[in-house]
């Protein structure tokens, strides 16, 4: 609870709870120790330690606890709605809660709701999951960045806050839901006004943006809702506080469950079917190995929230020869469908499949072809990128060169678990894409920044050589490379000659070739020099005297170009080689 500030009001909570203690909460980062009750008339009313007690606590706001008040206010919520509901509160980061977690078996939805607090915090995090579209519906904080294709999916976004109400004194933190539309307005009401839909959470607002055939219509669940078991106390005993009872984890069945009913719908969208075997591998469980008595409570749990009216999504899974599973009727029956024997039985079960088939297409798990063409022009990035980054391991420097290969390995093992993705279907690929695509961002982005620093070398070589010719001097490969070095203490593996090359980049006939600046201790062209102007593209010098004359004239050109002010250049020396001549 919140102790208000003012005195009058802080006297009042004292005065109804009456003797009660208060704890430092250990749920908010506190040491759990006993607090007393500061009621002060100049100064801030408060909560305070006893005397040697430590405590670790980080965050003292009043937005400290919105984790716990966006918990019971989402309980509260859909206790109203009358839906069956497991909360699951989740860290991202040490000591802080991110996110809230539903889980509503009845419509099979999951649902993420970002702390507020933590929002701004882990922006990119949050962002990259709701793009995912791993989660049913996913709340964004109130002050994260939006990116305008999570708008344009499906015509808003969802946000979340977290707002103080004064009741009786008492200071109260309530549930606020945002719904954002494209050109960034928000338009705010209290989550008891919001409801939920066969697809994911529904706001007045955001039932005027839906595009066609979005579901807006409030879900009813079929079952009668069960309620989870609060405790009761004696008639006329004063209610006393309890400490909060963290939720039941999830069995890894209960997992399976989503999981496998999440990729069935892929299968339908896309017209397949699947076996225990690639469920399996998918859910991690050896499913395959399961006894038919557990092979049906698995499907009980994923069949739970298809209303009598749909066909089974557990009809799609197959035994090896392609045939229905041999206790799908018995499984059938006792959900209370009158399946037919013999073989109107067999025929059942085959336009089970179809209906699936003809009821998923163009669904939003069939629609998935945006995310999968942006996974094929980030591919494609990427190779791209690899084949930059091929070229720069001869360049780099030990520790940039270790990076460097690693962010391949990793860029490669993607692509082999992509390649295999799609050996194994059209739907499984699909389904595999919503995660994929943000560990492709990823292994971009790591990629990108072992390249950058991969061509630090290069730059470095070549900012010298800039400043060398804005001096209006010359260098030697010793003063460059070496003990002593400016650039690097050794060469790279690759040689001074493909360096220095790589460092040019592209020399047209306004840009002056800046490895002229290096000369021998005596002054002339170093041995590599005839080599370099080959590589650039220019005829080889014959004699040495030639070399010297064209080495010495891209010497004035380069401090005419670096100069301060920078002059004309006087005219290049050495023609360029055929075409012909340079294969």
């Amino acid at each position: 609870m919140i102790l208000p500030k003012e005195h009058d009001d802080a006297m009042l909570v004292k005065r109804r709870h009456g003797t009660d203690a208060f704890w430092c909460g250990t749920l908010l980062g506190g040491c759990g120790n006993i607090l007393t009750v500061r009621i002060c008339h100049r100064s801030v009313s408060h909560f305070a330690h006893r005397p040697g007690d430590r405590c670790v606590r980080r965050f003292t706001g009043e937005n400290s606890g919105d984790h716990l008040y966006l918990r019971r206010g989402v309980r509260r919520w859909l206790e109203t709605c009358g839906l069956d509901h497991r909360l699951e509160p989740s860290k991202q980061t040490d000591g802080d809660w991110t996110y809230l977690d539903a889980f509503l078996p009845a419509p099979g939805l999951k649902l993420r709701f970002y702390c507020p607090y933590a929002g701004s915090s882990l922006p990119r995090a949050a962002v990259d999951f709701a793009l995912s579209g791993g989660y049913d519906e996913v709340l964004l904080g109130e002050h994260t960045p939006t990116p305008r294709e999570l708008c344009a999916r499906r015509g808003y976004a969802l946000r979340l806050r977290m707002v103080s109400k004064r009741n009786d004194g008492l200071l109260q933190r309530r549930v606020q839901i945002g719904t954002e539309l494209p050109g960034g307005r928000v338009t705010w009401q209290d989550l008891d006004a919001c409801w939920v839909t066969s697809a994911g959470l529904m706001t007045p607002a955001a039932r005027q943006a839906a595009p066609p055939g979005t579901p807006v219509a409030r879900y009813r669940q079929k079952a009668p809702y069960r309620p989870e078991p609060q405790g009761s106390t004696a008639d006329g005993a004063r209610h006393q506080r309890r400490p909060a009872t963290p939720a039941t984890p999830a069995t890894p069945v209960q997992k399976a469950a989503f999981v496998v009913r999440d990729y069935l719908e892929y299968c339908a969208a896309h017209g397949e079917t699947t076996t225990w075997r690639d469920l399996a591998k998918i859910t991690g469980l050896d499913l395959h190995t399961f006894a038919p008595s557990r092979c049906r409570t698995l499907l009980s749990m994923v069949d739970a929230a298809t209303r009598p009216t749909e066909p089974l999504l557990s009809a799609l899974i197959r035994r090896d020869n392609g045939h229905a599973l041999p206790y799908f009727r018995d499984h059938a029956r006792s959900l209370g469908r009158l399946v037919p024997g013999g073989h109107a039985g067999d025929e059942w079960c085959a336009q089970q499949t179809r209906r699936l088939f003809s009821a998923h297409q163009g669904s939003p798990q069939g629609g998935d072809r945006k995310r999968q063409e942006t996974i094929r022009r980030d591919t494609a990035r990427m190779k791209r990128l690899l084949a930059t980054a091929h070229e720069l391991l001869d360049f780099a420097g030990e520790e940039d060169r270790r990076k460097l290969t690693n962010a391949i390995e990793q860029a490669r093992s993607w692509e082999k678990q992509w390649r295999e993705a799609g050996r194994r279907g059209v739907a499984y690929r699909a389904w595999k894409a919503q995660g994929q695509q943000r560990e492709l961002s990823k292994r971009i982005t790591a990629l990108e920044q072992s390249v950058q620093r991969g061509d630090t070398l290069l730059r470095e070589l070549r900012r010298h050589l800039v400043t060398v010719a804005h001096r209006r001097g010359t260098v030697t490969v010793s003063d460059l490379f070496g003990p002593q070095g400016s650039v690097a203490t050794r060469l790279p593996p690759t040689g001074l000659l493909r360096t220095l090359v790589r460092a040019e980049g592209k020399v047209t006939d306004d840009v002056p070739i800046l490895s002229a600046l290096i000369t021998t201790q005596a002054g002339g062209p170093p041995p590599e020099a005839r080599d370099i102007l080959a590589r650039l593209g220019f005829i080889r010098p014959v004699s040495d005297q030639v070399l010297a004359i064209v080495w010495r004239q891209e010497q004035q050109r380069a401090w005419a170009a670096h100069g301060t002010p920078p002059t004309e250049m006087p005219p290049r020396r050495i023609p360029r080689a055929s075409a012909t001549r340079r294969s």
